[in-house]
């Protein structure tokens, strides 16, 4: 990937992002993607309720962090936990297999990727945002689907996610 200039400067409004898409149990905005930062990095908002859990998973391409917004959660990371709550931050070097599950009523948190690219994997698979209302569980991809749509992003799934 080659990195370019970031653009001019821009402002998002609150509550709004370059694009907003429902998640599984959550949704996700995009708040700067590879096209306004010349794919130095990308940051998403993301917004999931109790019990939400991405599969075990290793990011080939790019660290993430994590910088929680409002609630707690804890990040699991070559098999330790990190328990965090709202103000704390945590960074997961690339390669190395982490997921996270949120244990308060919600979570928001700013997740970064860098450099950016992974985030249009949650562009392509959610389903995009024109209400409050999130849509019914069967419009997302199976967990197979969702794999090869990872997996074209550099992020290999390499377990379950973890329990409560």
């Amino acid at each position: 990937m080659s990195m370019t200039a970031l653009t001019p400067t821009y402002r998002l409004e609150a509550g709004t992002g370059v694009a907003d898409v429902w998640w599984k149990s959550g949704s996700i905005s995009v708040k700067a993607s590879g096209t306004e930062t010349g794919g130095s990095f990308a940051q998403v908002e993301s917004d999931d309720p109790r019990g939400s859990a991405p599969p075990l998973h290793v990011h080939h391409n790019e660290e993430e962090t994590f910088y929680v917004l409002d609630g707690e959660l804890s990040v699991f990371v070559d098999g330790d936990e990190l328990r965090l709550a709202t103000g704390d931050f945590a960074v997961v070097p690339r390669g190395v297999p982490h997921a996270y599950l949120v244990r308060s009523e919600r979570a928001r948190m700013l997740v970064t990727f860098s450099p950016a690219g992974f985030e249009q994997a949650f562009v392509e698979l959610g389903v995009p945002k024109t209400g409050e209302a999130a849509p019914a569980d069967d419009v997302f991809p199976g967990p197979a689907e969702a794999g090869r749509v990872f997996a074209a992003y550099g992020c290999e799934i390499v377990g379950p996610p973890p329990a409560a």
